[in-house]
């Protein structure tokens, strides 16, 4: 039987995990029962065993692998972020942290450049493109009165389209805020546009692997002063309603203490719905409306990921009202 670890013994791996005089071994805890409790406080599973797959036997999603990576870290003091999207059982994690190593995943990438550095191209043609989406779109904003004057925060949008972002930056304009340091969240697909990656401050994704990398450097630029925008639905509406709203936005608020702004988009998926390859511009009656509402930040401070969420959900819903 696996021996329990409890959290007396937490206090005292963390004291000597620095001293090398000491192992987990000797004072009995060996990697598997470290890496066992760290993850069943992760999990509802009643059982769990080195061969418990993390995504279906265990239920782990890639929130709570970016929480069990950190601690994992702390555990072992170790570099682990890498791993994650590499790793289906609890035995692949304690035979990682055994090597010693970390193997990197296959991503073919280094996490840490992104965002790509804007250059005075990219800052013209970002310029241009916010001028010209008011021009042409019409685009309807309010709330801005209601946006943190100073500090990062994290902008959480509904998605209807490809050019949402650049629609909230637009509605935004460039005096509200600095241009060199927005960054979002964008799907790994988007990495050979170059361009508009840098452009938009884009961090990849891995949408089938692993989240933690994306997620870290996240939380590393709204730590060090950048304006994050973060679809909470992740993906985009493939009918023009609004689905369920995930818990990375909110995840990433409470890590940095920052608000998270409610942002409602509307009319974006009946200009760029997700079967044409390019955005309407005129219609019978003129050009399509378009609206970007922004609500009353809302701060994480002593709430759950799961009730963080929800209020921004519904924040976000009732912009629209």
């Amino acid at each position: 039987m696996t021996r329990e670890v409890t959290n007396a013994d937490k206090v005292i791996i963390t004291e000597i995990k620095s001293d090398e005089t000491y192992t987990l071994e000797m004072l009995g805890y060996s990697t598997k029962d470290v890496v066992i409790d760290i993850i069943a406080n992760h999990t509802e599973a009643q059982k769990i065993t080195p061969d418990s797959l993390l995504k279906y036997d265990l239920g782990l999603d890639s929130l709570s692998m970016l929480e069990i990576c950190v601690e994992i870290e702390d555990a072992f003091n170790i570099i682990a972020m890498d791993t994650m999207g590499v790793v289906e059982t609890v035995r692949d994690i304690v035979e990682l942290v055994e090597n010693g190593g970390i193997q990197k995943s296959d991503a073919g990438y280094d996490i840490n450049d992104y965002p790509l550095p804007k250059t005075k191209k990219h800052l013209r043609r970002l310029k241009l493109f916010m001028l010209l989406s008011r021009a042409i779109w019409h685009i309807k904003v309010s709330g801005l009165e209601s946006l943190p004057v100073n500090g990062s925060y994290i902008l959480c949008p509904n998605h209807q389209s490809y050019l949402d972002s650049l629609w909230v930056w637009s509605a935004l304009g460039k005096k509200r805020i600095n241009l060199q340091k927005i960054c979002c969240l964008a799907a790994e697909v988007f990495l050979p546009a170059k361009f508009e990656l840098a452009m938009l401050g884009g961090i990849p994704v891995e949408r089938q692997g692993n989240t933690v990398p994306a997620m870290k450097r996240a939380l590393f630029c709204i730590q060090n002063g950048y304006t994050m925008l973060v679809h909470p639905e992740g993906t985009r509406s493939r009918d023009g309603k609004m689905r369920a709203f995930k818990g990375g936005a909110a995840k990433l608020a409470i890590d940095a203490n920052v608000p998270l702004v409610p942002v409602r988009i509307d009319g974006a998926w009946n200009i760029f719905p997700p079967h044409r390859k390019r955005p309407k511009i005129f219609g019978f009656k003129g050009s399509y409306p378009l609206s970007v509402s922004f609500g009353f930040p809302i701060n994480p401070d002593g709430m759950s990921v799961d009730e963080l969420t929800a209020q921004l959900q519904k924040a976000v819903e009732q912009l629209g009202v």
